[in-house]
């Protein structure tokens, strides 16, 4: 009899628990969350498009960090008062496809800081969401001016550079030709070549420096010139004048 009474009485316990669990919501702290997790969203939004070197639209990705940040701490608020709706989130979770392609991993980790953001402030870890958001952004920073004062008189790491010979004919001396280019060049290096009768082209990778690229455009119109069977093209994945 005594079994049954606890038996009956763990039933009801659990039923109420999963049924009947009431959500309590603190108001005051369900908005700040909410600020909170915008703001910061806000700020990743900036840094990121200051920082990324992303080839996608940046500005166009970056607008769903905010909306982003406040349903997770939406969603967050709510079910951290209920096992229930945990449960709940949970299977609706693992019928949701999304659908959209993250072509770039950076664009992965943005998406992630935005909810572990949300998330920080869904569990009123509020300056655990402040203090990860101004450690993680200032390392960002760093890294851009780091990366900038690397670079600044090289073009390697914002793109791809390469100078294509054409030539015409035999009667040619390529290293002549090479050898007067590499004076205003940091590297020169061989990629393809072809040869179709009297049609010769090669396809070089090169670096150069800034203080450098008005003479080496110099020597280009001065190897073409002097020889019209000669053509030189330069491409550029972002631009060397950028």
């Amino acid at each position: 009899m005594e079994n049954n009474l606890v038996s009956n009485f763990s039933k009801q316990q659990i039923e109420n628990f999963f049924i009947n669990s009431a959500v309590e919501i603190n108001i005051t702290n369900f908005l700040f969350a909410i600020i909170l997790a915008a703001g910061l969203a806000f700020l990743i939004k900036f840094v990121y498009i200051k920082t990324s070197k992303s080839l996608n639209d940046k500005e166009q990705f970056s607008e769903i960090f905010v909306p982003l940040a406040i349903i997770t701490t939406l969603v967050i608020t709510v079910v951290k008062f209920s096992l229930a709706l945990s449960l709940g989130l949970v299977g609706a979770l693992s019928i949701v496809r999304f659908r959209a392609a993250i072509k770039e991993p950076e664009e992965l980790v943005f998406l992630f800081f935005v909810i572990g953001i949300g998330l920080a402030a869904g569990a009123n870890q509020f300056f655990v969401a402040i203090v990860s958001t101004i450690i993680t952004l200032t390392i960002l920073y760093l890294r851009k001016i780091y990366n900038d004062k690397k670079n600044d008189n090289s073009f390697t790491d914002t793109s791809t550079n390469i100078l294509q010979i054409q030539i015409e004919g035999q009667n040619y001396n390529i290293d002549k030709i090479l050898n007067n280019i590499k004076k205003n060049v940091v590297y020169l290096n061989l990629k393809s070549f072809s040869s179709e009768n009297k049609f010769t082209q090669f396809n070089f990778w090169f670096d150069v420096n800034k203080k450098s690229l008005d003479s080496l455009l110099k020597e280009i119109k001065k190897i073409t010139s002097e020889d019209k069977l000669i053509k030189v093209q330069i491409f550029s994945r972002s631009g060397i004048y950028e």
